[in-house]
């Protein structure tokens, strides 16, 4: 069997094959599999017709992504590639039967699950449970002369200023292994990717943004949110003003995962979550 390091050229054949999965995953994209093609160290593979994306997840585990629809892949060949890596993933509940509980175990782990928001909630911070992050919008919305404006190439070297100030905010905190290499990436790229965002100014200094793109009809996959810590309540105020730029177009934001990491699980959950999205790892019994 041969494997191809996923690369740019594979976007023509790749994307609309994910695209027509209509998952609500943050995985099944091809703009997110390439921009995060080195961490997971994505590899392309086609067998007997039936596209598959080999990769490692976070905590060191070989996968095989189906690429093409479950229904096409007869059991035999899914217990082949089973047989390549430590299980299938990422694999959403309605996809499961596809996988006999006689041949296949499933797991989940609570860090691999995407955060589901409504749409709608997040562009009214309405209910007793958002009182805090309602202040802090306040807080922003009414402390600066805010601006935002569509995230496009013409921004760029304000979005890269962001990036750059929330790199140097993060390392002072001594975090390590951010996604600074893969959000400087799509903003290079989002020309190229068709990737929507949002800039904000607070007093005409560029203080935050968001960058993502459709996952299907109805969801919007947040893939990128970088804010300047010095502006408080900047966060609010980039999820709630993109939500109301999105909610005539999406009924969810999925937020993805907080891969086990405490920082990005309390920063999450503190929006509650309408759906924690499990992504199975399914593993071929021995």
């Amino acid at each position: 069997m041969e494997f191809e390091t996923l690369e740019y050229a594979h976007r023509a054949r790749l994307a609309p094959i994910l695209r027509a999965k209509n998952s609500y995953l943050s995985e099944y994209s091809f703009t997110n599999a390439y921009l995060f093609r080195n961490p997971h160290k994505y590899q392309v593979t086609v067998s007997d017709g039936c596209t598959f994306l080999h990769g490692e997840t976070y905590d060191n585990k070989t996968y095989m992504m189906p690429v093409c629809p479950l229904e096409i892949i007869p059991l035999a060949k899914l217990i082949e590639m089973g047989a390549y890596v430590d299980f299938f993933f990422p694999i959403q509940e309605e996809w499961l039967s596809f996988f006999p509980e006689d041949k296949f175990s499933y797991t989940f782990l609570e860090g691999d699950s995407d955060y589901i928001y409504l749409t709608e909630r997040l562009a009214t911070m309405a209910g007793r449970k958002l009182a805090k992050k309602r202040n802090l919008l306040k807080q922003y919305n009414e402390g600066y002369k805010i601006e935002d404006y569509e995230l496009t190439l013409d921004r760029f070297e304000d979005a890269k200023y962001i990036l750059d100030t929330w790199e140097k905010d993060i390392q002072s905190m001594d975090n390590h292994g951010t996604d600074y290499a893969e959000t400087l990436e799509a903003l290079e790229k989002m020309n190229e990717f068709n990737l929507r965002g949002m800039i904000s100014y607070a007093d005409n200094k560029p203080s935050g943004f968001v960058l993502g793109e459709e996952l299907n009809d109805e969801s919007f996959a947040l893939h990128f949110a970088k804010g300047i810590r010095e502006y408080k309540g900047i966060y609010q105020h980039l999820y709630n003003a993109f939500a109301q730029k999105l909610i005539s177009d999406y009924k969810y934001l999925n937020f993805e995962q907080d891969l086990g990491k405490d920082t990005l699980r309390q920063a999450k959950s503190t929006y509650y979550p309408d759906e924690m999205r499990k992504k199975y790892r399914v593993a071929l019994k021995e």
